[in-house]
């Protein structure tokens, strides 16, 4: 709260040294010519215009905008031609423009049928290691089968070894109790 005060009071000699401060003059220079101004004009050089490159234009744009089927190649002879024969046309930037946009499509649809080759590619594979997972898998699902049937037998055998086992202590016993009654 004793901060408050203190800010007012800063900003209100802020206002009054702003206040009091003087704008810088303008010097106003003045300057008699003796001479008119001339505007000079850039003058345009206006390309001569043809109907026949405008025609080519119009060709290459239909070749390109059919609805059945375009053909980029031929549009981009077009304006390659239009682009020879009529160098100072109003229309070269179109047709610059048009045949900057063919060979980017054209690269660009190149580039997705790389990219599809890749993928197709790459699905195949994928394909393969799922199947190549799944036969690892029934293998190993076969050998655990065998190795439990075998553990089983095994620990079948190991039982009746044991019972043997117990049997032959048994008998051995019996033996030589028989053998302490006959002396």
């Amino acid at each position: 709260m004793r901060c408050l005060p203190i800010a007012h009071a800063g900003i209100f000699t802020l206002l009054l040294l702003a206040g009091c401060a003087t704008a810088p003059t303008v010097e106003k220079k003045t300057e008699i010519r003796s001479e008119p101004v001339e505007k000079q004009v850039e003058k345009k050089v206006a390309s001569p215009l043809t109907v026949e490159d405008f025609d080519l234009l119009y060709e290459g744009v239909a070749l390109l905008g059919r609805p059945d089927r375009s053909d980029p190649t031929k549009a981009r002879s077009v304006f390659a031609s239009l682009l020879q024969h009529y160098p100072k046309s109003r229309w070269r930037s179109a047709a610059e423009t048009f045949i900057r946009l063919i060979d980017e499509t054209e690269a660009s649809r190149e580039k997705s049928r790389h990219d599809h080759l890749l993928l197709d590619k790459a699905q195949e594979e994928r394909a393969k290691a799922l199947r190549e997972n799944d036969h690892l898998r029934k293998t190993i699902r076969d050998l655990t089968e065998k190795h439990q049937a075998e553990k089983t037998v095994l620990t079948q055998e190991n039982e009746l070894l044991k019972n043997d086992l117990q049997r032959l202590k048994a008998l051995e016993i019996e033996l030589q109790k028989r053998e302490r009654m006959l002396r």
